[in-house]
């Protein structure tokens, strides 16, 4: 059974969100920032409330993205664009604004859920390039380098889909898993020319003008 970490301190909300979600999953119902670390190592997808008693819910998507690569859906009562798409750009997969319906809340758990069970890609290898994914662990001509989280999502789906132009909105939808009314128009592209420059002297994105990008290797 999968297992759900809720990081709320609304105690109403916590128990409310435990008792819907405890049918279908095991949760670990928790209420501060302190209390949380212990767990993230224990579950497969966290529920993230940002206002907590002992600090920004950022801090625990910039910890859980150093040891954990599992979906954090934001669950907030903030909703300013600028702090969505700090949110997004740090690691979050999905941002809810408070109050929020359980059925959407629910549908976006499984689907989350959905992407980690479709991914069937974990080793890409072609000429130099040389890319783990369980591992992050990416190199080029023997030379490894890191990528950031965002970095290695736009990856993954451009060459899980190699030959296809995937548009900005599909990859918006697929990478960041959110409205790209959200997301700075610049953050795609600018994510984008940053792997360019890891994988060179490849050059195997093609940009489609006008349209996204292409896997081509």
């Amino acid at each position: 059974m999968k297992n759900i970490l809720i990081i709320e301190d609304d105690k109403h909300l916590n128990k409310g969100l435990s008792i819907a979600l405890e049918k279908n999953y095991g949760v670990i119902s928790t209420f501060s920032i302190s209390e949380s670390k212990k767990h993230i190592n224990d579950s497969d997808l966290i529920l993230l409330d940002m206002n907590l008693p002992d600090g920004d819910g950022l801090e625990i998507i910039k910890y859980t993205r150093e040891i954990s690569t599992i979906p954090i859906i934001v669950l907030s009562a903030i909703d300013l664009e600028s702090y969505i798409i700090s949110a997004i750009n740090l690691g979050a997969d999905d941002y809810l604004t408070k109050p929020f319906s359980l059925g959407i809340l629910e549908a976006k758990i499984n689907r989350a859920f959905e992407k980690i069970n479709s991914d069937d890609l974990t080793i890409y290898k072609k000429d130099g390039i040389d890319f783990n994914f369980s591992e992050n662990k990416f190199s080029v001509d023997g030379v490894n380098f890191d990528l950031t989280r965002t970095e290695i999502k736009i990856l993954y789906v451009l060459i899980k889909n190699k030959g296809q132009v995937l548009t900005k909105e599909t990859l918006f939808d697929l990478v960041w898993g959110i409205d790209d009314e959200f997301i700075d128009q610049n953050t795609l592209s600018v994510n984008i020319s940053r792997i360019r420059n890891k994988l060179k002297p490849y050059d195997p994105i093609e940009t489609v003008f006008g349209v996204g990008y292409k896997w081509n290797f």
